[in-house]
């Protein structure tokens, strides 16, 4: 029997929620790569939540969830939004996807695709074409979900530690 499609549909603030419960489990990822940048402040959760409430009443911002397949939680979200280029090149508005996670143990079963799927359709509604992401290349995961949906590495972003 087929896996039952990936429902993809806009967040409501009903799902703020599980979208800081999911945002946790990618910054843990995160931290485990570079505990110091990724340390969270106490106001942590309120202030993501509060960041994606806003996402989610800007027309130029993006924010969907993947329902579990009873509705009753979420299995993955994206945010993204516009991002404007310098006046200098042609090609000004890009799609940045700034988040998209996606539980453990329900990855590889095409959620985050999905997710990245609906987002693409938006942007290109838009005219907005290209898309940008930023991950950490050590991350074989996030790596490989990026490179397996076409994202090539074009700039590097680096750190100097103290």
């Amino acid at each position: 029997m087929p896996a039952p499609a990936v429902q993809i549909r806009r967040a409501t603030p009903a799902d703020l929620p599980a979208i800081v419960c999911r945002w946790r489990e990618l910054v843990a990822e995160h931290a485990a790569l570079a505990p110091d940048l990724y340390a969270l402040a106490p106001h942590a959760d309120a202030t993501y939540a509060a960041t994606v409430r806003g996402q989610m009443a800007d027309r130029d911002a993006l924010v969907l969830v993947a329902p579990t397949p009873d509705g009753g939680a979420l299995d993955g979200y994206l945010t993204g939004g516009l991002g404007l280029r310098a006046p200098v090149y042609v090609v000004r508005e890009i799609g940045m996807i700034y988040d998209l996670a996606v539980r453990p143990e329900r990855r590889r079963a095409g959620i985050g695709a999905a997710l990245l799927a609906e987002a693409a359709r938006h942007f290109a509604a838009r005219g907005v074409e290209r898309l940008q992401v930023d991950y950490n290349p050590e991350n074989p995961s996030a790596r490989g979900f990026w490179t397996r949906n076409g994202f090539e590495a074009l700039c590097v972003e680096a750190y100097r530690r103290p």
